[in-house]
């Protein structure tokens, strides 16, 4: 009976072994993101530790042996399972990113007597007649439930007009996109404390961006794509619609190992996709949602972009943090206006050091071209690091850390796809950055028109030649060209002069 018992009890500790390396391998097969090679390497060994745990426990002598081993690598194999749940689930997280959240809020003057919503029932909203109309109408008809009366309103040409109308106390509450704030506030810097906020509504609405399928063969990940990288001007909430500070287009080339990083200046005088030609910043093409960020910079480029992949503020330190810090080069010694110095060559940085690096931008002789050429830098010394198999030690931070920090339309099943062709080919990319240029002015523009009291924005007009040797450049690479650059160029670089520290005209407008 004893040995019978025993016997039973080794069966249990086998079934449940069984179970947890049955369900880990089916994990390995649905994420799909470890190469076959490893896949299949991982299943013998798993196939060999159950069957010798097996056997023992059936042995009298090493039963015990057999039991202990047995939970050992069920241990193992649940805490690996978690581990890559974990990864897969962080993938999920910052994909299929294809929605906007506009917030609205119903604001008045600071002094007015009014509290909540209830107390503005009789004042004439004040709205923006055309820009985002549907974002209003819906706070509208949010405002008339609550109240459950129809409102009056009172329409405006644009967000800074509507502003206008509020301070001459023309309308008693407005009905203000928050995504215009820091616009807003380079014509009133005293709006947030000049005003107050009565209430807010939120609009979620699906970004309408291109994608292919991807249900795609391990073949067809080395086809060229394009992805537009936004990096966001505000803390927190990565689905809100905001100015993009940083627009870098990203072409790929798998097949040849080619990366080529575009940048285009936040203050560029071009067109917008929905401004009917009118020229405008290319940061306020964010105003309006990542989509027409991306159909303006296809326009400027005469492109498509397959995806997109948009980071903030506390997302770009987040990631850097979880690398455990990057190298990344600099083409200047210089003092951040946050703290931070750096040096000409490499620097070794943490999060909060690169978002300073990324930020700068006073102390250049070009200014907003020269903080671009430092995002460019940035990005390649995160790639090198996170390809670096030296990762794998740093994988659990690292993936805590991307679930909130970047956001991206690609599906999940295709970034798992890269992923695992990156562990399998290990390719050696070779990273290339170009930066059209141009010549700051002041002009009034589609997001900010000209009326009286208004501040003039600082613009960047576009250089022409320099735009069409960006096109020239995405060309090549995406017919699977390599571009007349040595990739160790900063390297063996001769010492530049250094910059005067005369200040440039903010261009933040």
């Amino acid at each position: 009976m004893k040995q019978l018992l025993s016997k039973k009890a080794g069966l249990i500790f086998i079934a449940v072994q069984f179970l947890i390396t049955a369900g880990f391998i089916g994990l390995l097969l649905y994420i799909d993101m470890i190469p076959l090679k490893y896949t299949g390497a991982a299943v013998i060994a798993l196939v060999f530790i159950m069957l010798y745990t097996f056997f023992s426990q059936m042995s009298k002598r090493l039963y015990i042996l057999g039991r202990v081993l047995s939970g050992i690598f069920c241990v193992l194999i649940f805490v690996g399972a978690g581990y890559l749940w974990r990864a897969y689930g962080a993938i999920n997280n910052m994909s299929d990113s294809n929605v906007k959240i506009d917030e609205l809020s119903a604001i008045v003057l600071a002094d007015d007597p009014a509290q909540t919503i209830d107390d503005v029932g009789d004042y004439s909203f004040g709205i923006v007649s055309v820009q985002g109309r549907e974002y209003t109408d819906s706070m509208i008809e949010s405002v008339q439930s609550d109240l459950g009366k129809t409102i009056r309103t009172a329409e405006y040409g644009d967000m800074l007009s509507l502003v206008d109308a509020l301070y001459a106390k023309e309308t008693g509450v407005i009905i203000f996109n928050e995504a215009y704030r820091e616009m807003v506030k380079e014509q009133y810097e005293d709006f947030d404390t000049q005003t107050r906020v009565l209430g807010s509504h939120q609009v979620q609405t699906v970004v309408n961006v291109e994608e292919e399928d991807d249900d795609i063969d391990f073949e067809e990940l080395k086809k060229p794509f394009i992805m537009y990288l936004s990096g966001i001007d505000v803390y927190g909430e990565l689905s809100k619609t905001s100015r993009s500070d940083v627009n870098i287009i990203a072409v790929i080339n798998p097949e040849t190992e080619q990366i080529l990083l575009v940048n285009t200046p936040r203050d560029y005088f071009i067109p917008l996709s929905i401004s009917n030609g009118v020229r405008d910043k290319l940061t306020h093409a964010g105003l309006y949602g990542v989509d027409v960020s991306i159909e303006t910079l296809e326009m400027l480029y005469d492109i498509d972009i397959d995806y997109y992949m948009r980071v903030n503020f506390s997302g770009l330190k987040n990631i850097v943090d979880a690398l455990g810090g990057v190298r990344v080069y600099s083409d200047y010694t210089f003092t951040s206006d946050w703290g931070p110095s750096f040096k000409k060559g490499y620097n070794k940085v943490n999060g909060k050091e690169a978002l300073a690096f990324c930020r700068q931008r006073h102390h250049f002789p070009d200014g907003d071209n020269q903080r671009g050429r430092n995002h460019q830098h940035m990005i390649a010394a995160i790639m090198d690091k996170a390809t670096s198999p030296k990762i794998i030690t740093k994988f659990s931070k690292l993936m805590k850390s991307l679930e909130d920090s970047f956001e991206t339309n690609m599906k999940t099943k295709k970034i798992a796809k890269y992923v695992k062709y990156q562990m399998a080919e290990n390719p050696n990319w070779n990273i290339d950055s170009v930066s059209v240029t141009g010549s700051g002015g002041y002009e009034w523009c589609y997001s900010i028109r000209e009326a009286p009291g208004r501040i003039i924005p600082w613009i960047m007009y576009e250089d022409e030649s320099s735009v069409e040797k960006a096109k020239d450049a995405i060309q090549t690479i995406l017919d699977g060209g390599k571009l007349n650059s040595d990739k160790n160029k900063k390297d063996k670089a001769k010492e530049t002069k250094q910059p005067d520290k005369t200040e440039k005209p903010d261009n933040n407008n």
